[in-house]
Parts: C-alpha cells; sequence; structure tokens
C-alpha cells in the first residue's frame, strides 16, 4: 500500500504516465524530490510503501506524473548530475507498472542511453 506524503502540485490535472522512483540510499529521496520538484510538467509526490517480498520496514519513493515521453526523458537526463553529485554510490531505480530499469552513473550518461530508458518505461508490449 502507497500513502502520500506531500505533493507539489495540487489540482485536476492528470498525467498519463506514472513512474515510481526509488533510491537506493534512503536519505537521498528528499533531495531527489527537490531535484525533479522544479522541472516543468513533472508533478512529483514523496510516497511511503510497504516492505516488498521478504523485506522489513517502510520504503519512502517518489511518484511522478508526466504528461509526455518527453518530459520524462527530461526527468531521467537530471538524474547522472544528481547521482554524480551524491558523496556515496546511489542507484535510482524507476518503474511503471511491471517494467523497471535502474539508473547508475554508468549507463546513464549517454544521451541514446537516456532516451532507450524512456521508451523501454513508456512502450506497452
Amino acid at each position: 500500500m502507497t500513502e502520500a506524503i506531500s505533493s507539489q502540485m495540487a489540482g485536476d490535472a492528470e498525467a498519463p504516465f506514472e513512474v515510481v522512483l526509488s533510491v537506493s540510499e534512503p536519505a537521498e529521496v528528499g533531495p531527489l524530490y527537490r531535484r525533479l520538484s522544479p522541472l516543468p510538467g513533472l508533478e512529483v509526490s514523496r510516497m511511503r510503501s510497504g516492505p516488498g517480498e521478504g523485506q522489513l520496514g517502510v520504503v519512502e519513493v517518489l511518484q511522478v506524473l508526466v504528461p509526455s515521453a518527453a518530459v520524462l526523458t527530461v526527468a531521467i537526463r537530471t538524474l547522472p548530475a544528481f547521482i554524480q553529485s551524491r558523496r556515496s554510490s546511489v542507484t535510482v531505480t524507476l518503474t511503471r507498472g511491471k517494467r523497471s530499469v535502474t539508473v547508475t552513473v554508468e549507463n546513464s550518461d549517454d544521451p541514446q542511453t537516456v532516451l532507450e530508458i524512456a521508451s523501454h518505461l513508456l512502450s506497452d508490449d
């Protein structure tokens, strides 16, 4: 069960794509939220999610609602700079439905890779 903590935008606007971002270091959820929140076209919410199978505790994630693949691509392009700016090794996992992609410094610097990540998350097949 996922429970909202706060929402960046209020209103009736609906975004067709929902992507959940989880961060390998729980302390980095807040900084990632602050980095993504100002991006135009994104609605970012901090959420609490129950533990996965075989895990204990509550996990904090970010729910990102985006109106288009282009806006998702812009959001993904911000991740390499965020990951590189952290003191410890951080990975960000993006999940949409049953599709999931993990972004690290090694796989996210190339613009073509960013487009492939967005395409993988948004494809319907």
